[in-house]
């Protein structure tokens, strides 16, 4: 490399690094949302037992509920439509499993399929039930909400190679 491709370089590289560092604007992310049944589980005969997310199960004490699909440790937002009472919990199980089969009667099936008609879109512990008050209705309507994290870049905007 010649003396002077070698000077170029270096000040293409000097004024490269004290440029400040592009900021880019913060985006307030609309909440995701689902609307439909919400059950509760774990009426005792589950404590303790391991959920699907290797944690212990403590329906009484910890608000978290099952969800098909979505990432374990999620924290939602559940609103009870009847009343307005709402709750965070964490995602920390799959389910819930119970569908209408053709005879009107309740089957269960395992699947995260959408094409299935579900008993609902989240079985809550006792806890979370209860803070909704929905625990002496057995299924409840209600408004679910959660936001997605936005995705880190490793995309350098600059690069330089020789």
């Amino acid at each position: 490399m010649s003396l002077v491709k070698f000077g170029v370089f270096f000040a293409m590289y000097a004024q490269f690094q004290a440029q400040e560092p592009p900021t880019l604007p913060e985006v307030d992310l609309p909440p995701i949302s689902q609307e439909g049944n919400a059950s509760w589980y774990g009426d005792g005969t589950f404590h303790g037992q391991i959920t699907a997310n290797g944690e212990q199960f403590d329906p009484h004490n910890s608000y978290t509920c099952a969800h098909r699909n979505l990432p374990f440790n999620t924290v939602v937002l559940i609103e009870n439509r009847s009343n307005g009472r709402r709750v965070w919990c964490r995602i920390n199980d799959r389910g819930p499993y119970g569908r209408i089969d053709e005879n009107g009667e309740w089957g269960i099936e395992v699947s995260s399929s959408y094409d299935i008609q579900w008993r609902g879109i989240l079985d809550m512990s006792i806890a979370t039930a209860d803070a909704l008050q929905t625990r002496d209705v057995g299924l409840q309507k209600i408004y679910l909400r959660y936001w997605k994290k936005p995705r880190r870049s490793r995309f350098d905007l600059a690069a330089w190679s020789p």
